[in-house]
């Protein structure tokens, strides 16, 4: 199975989960069956919370182990109306929901990758990246582009397909030797 070890995280944090509850009613066992202290209560509530944060922690956790990069998730936070970071917890969210959400997901990215190459002239991920002008100018060389904006074309192409490596690549073999 290809998502085993995000299958085994989602049995451990429901063990936790249930571990973590169960505690929170064990330590109140002097009070009658079914009964709650106040205290209890409170417990129950910050558990609750720390239990959330630990789910929160768990998701964007399972997202950088994903192999999903940053520009999926700013694909698909485009495309679900989202900022990045929710993206990324929406994406570790779906893959420890199992194989079915991870092909839901890669159809999702299909479709965000599609309606941002509808817009490539907007040059929107261009201009979130690292790339410069410069960087433009020597890949439009390298690339037989006529124009360092034709370049920058090609790059956000890239960046929206997920092949910012390829970019990357490129302009390691174009740079001129020191």
């Amino acid at each position: 199975m290809k998502y085993s070890k995000t299958l085994h995280l989602s049995i451990l944090l429901a063990i936790a989960t249930i571990l973590t509850t169960g505690s929170a009613f064990a330590a109140d066992s002097a009070q009658p069956h079914g009964a709650l202290s106040a205290g209890s209560g409170a417990a129950l509530k910050c558990d609750e919370s720390e239990i959330s944060q630990n789910y929160a922690q768990a998701e964007l956790d399972t997202f950088f182990s994903s192999g999903y990069s940053y520009w999926d998730a700013a694909q698909l936070a485009s495309y679900w109306g989202q900022d990045v970071d929710e993206a990324k917890a929406r994406m570790g969210r779906k893959i420890l929901w199992g194989p079915a959400d991870v092909a839901l997901l890669e159809q999702f990215l299909l479709d965000a990758r599609l309606e941002s190459l509808q817009a490539v002239n907007d040059l929107r991920f261009y201009g979130e990246s690292r790339y410069t002008y410069d960087d433009a100018a020597v890949l439009a060389k390298f690339w037989g582009d006529a124009t360092p904006y034709d370049a920058k074309l090609r790059i956000e192409r890239n960046l929206i397909m997920g092949n910012a490596d390829e970019v990357d690549y490129a302009l390691e073999l174009a740079a001129p030797e020191p």
